[in-house]
């Protein structure tokens, strides 16, 4: 448990690590609002002078005590335009939430007609749109769905001058005394193995010469990975220890002013350029080599408590690193065990995964990373006890959890658009259960449309252009 004490995390330690009791199935091959508003959302609206202690008294509740019986609000954030936020919304607003969601304005999710208020997430301004979203919609909890919204709502933590929006935030994700673990790999590692959880070897990589007094106590391969990042795009595997340098310093070389071009004509991500503007270099681990394949679980979870969770494992990726484009359905004890203990040591509340490596020889599921927000998975429904969505609004709710039929009782979930448009092939395609929100046509159309930089003429040019300039041929298509 995590006693919000200054810098300081108790941890109980009591408990011995589970052995993992699900044995290999597969080789993983491819694996602008007024104080006064946000009061008023929140009980009776306070006088000026009192303003910051009546927010906070009226915001320090339960969740929902304040309007009990009500529908539960919930404000979704997220800076990318992932489809598993979109499916995420229809879960929790089919669960009885009242949900509204600040994005880019061109997150698909934005056609859906379920929302009580859609607003615009701004590269700009990011912490000051989000600090105005939760003043209007007033939630009784925000979900983060990237890392990048995390970072927002811990830098609105440390910068708000609204107390109420204090407490709000760590309602939603927990107490911020752990926020430097819930956002560093390394120490969150550490924490796990404290607790008793099954982690590789790893160790934090603040210089290079770090990573010499990394190599000379372990052999290659191994992994570096750089905090922030995610879809597998901050981590690389290192069998060459020569190379290892090399990587080291291109993965901390000050964000690209060049990237950050390319990925705003391109791409349509303007949040690109915050990192170059502020000349930030990602923080770096290095991690020992699990050889097997992964695996994930989502949890929701309440104040520590997990309430409802699925594991599946990874049948093909979008990389060798990447995110998962059809998974298996798994129940493995482990990796729940895991997911208890670190979300009770640090007093976790929302939706967060858990990424794993289930090692090929004796099946032992080691965790490798934690996901402080929702994963695609949490957004699938898969009955009493995997309904993640129910679980959490029940709880806002003061009720019991509904048992909602599963989406399908199929073992294999085929994750729409990204098995359609890269691996058309897929055997799993005729196999497996594809989770497509059928009943939301415009989504569908707007999920199938092929991506900025191959949608039109001029970015189709450009890309190339862009490959030309890297001294490497351009994609066939």
């Amino acid at each position: 448990m995590v006693y919000c004490r200054k810098g300081n995390i108790d941890l109980d330690c009591r408990t011995a690590p589970v052995l993992s009791s699900n044995s290999p199935l597969y080789d993983g091959k491819h694996m602008n609002v007024s104080p006064l508003e946000l009061a008023s959302r929140f009980g009776s609206a306070p006088t000026a002078p009192d303003a910051p202690d009546a927010l906070a008294a009226s915001a320090d509740l339960t969740a929902a005590d304040h309007r009990r019986g009500e529908p539960p609000r919930i404000l979704l954030a997220t800076t990318g335009a992932l489809p598993s936020t979109a499916r995420l919304a229809l879960e929790l607003h089919d669960a009885g939430a009242r949900v509204s969601l600040i994005s880019p304005r061109h997150h698909p999710g934005r056609v859906l007609d379920i929302f009580d208020s859609r607003m615009i997430y701004r590269a700009i301004a990011p912490c000051r749109s989000l600090e105005a979203a939760l003043m209007r919609t007033g939630p009784d909890l925000v979900i983060p769905c990237d890392e990048r919204a995390v970072r927002d709502l811990h830098q609105l933590y440390r910068g708000t001058s609204h107390r109420g929006l204090r407490l709000l935030i760590q309602r939603s994700i927990g107490c911020a005394e752990t926020f430097p673990v819930v956002t560093s790999r390394a120490e969150l590692l550490d924490l796990a193995r404290r607790l008793g959880v099954r982690v590789p070897p790893s160790a934090p990589l603040p210089s290079v010469g770090a990573l010499d007094e990394w190599m000379a106590g372990n052999a290659a391969p191994f992994v570096l990975k750089a905090d922030g990042s995610w879809s597998g795009f901050g981590v690389r595997i290192i069998a060459d220890p020569a190379a290892a340098k090399a990587e080291f310093a291109d993965m901390t070389r000050r964000a690209s002013g060049r990237l950050a071009l390319r990925e705003m004509v391109l791409e349509g991500n303007n949040f690109a350029a915050r990192s170059w503007l502020k000349g930030e270099r990602p923080t770096m681990s290095a991690q020992g080599y699990v050889n097997g394949w992964p695996a994930n679980i989502g949890v929701a979870c309440w104040q520590g408590e997990v309430l409802a969770a699925t594991c599946v494992e990874s049948v093909s990726t979008l990389s060798a690193t990447g995110p998962s484009t059809v998974a298996r359905i798994i129940d493995n004890r482990e990796m729940t065990d895991s997911a208890r203990r670190i979300v009770k040591a640090l007093g976790l509340s929302g939706l967060i995964g858990f990424d794993f490596m289930i090692e090929a020889a004796t099946g032992a599921a080691y965790l490798i990373e934690m996901n402080p927000r929702c994963t695609p998975i949490c957004a699938v429904r898969l009955g009493p006890g995997r309904d993640l969505a129910e679980a959490l609004v029940a709880r806002l709710s003061h009720r019991p959890p509904r048992e909602r039929p599963a989406r399908t009782e199929r073992d294999i979930l085929v994750f729409f658009p990204d098995t359609w448009q890269v691996d058309p092939g897929n055997p799993y395609l005729h196999a497996g259960y594809h989770d497509v929100p059928w009943d939301q046509p415009k989504l569908v159309r707007i999920l199938m449309r092929p991506e900025m930089r191959d949608r039109y003429a001029v970015t189709r040019m450009l890309r190339r252009a862009w490959w030309r300039l890297q001294g490497r041929k351009p994609p066939a298509n």
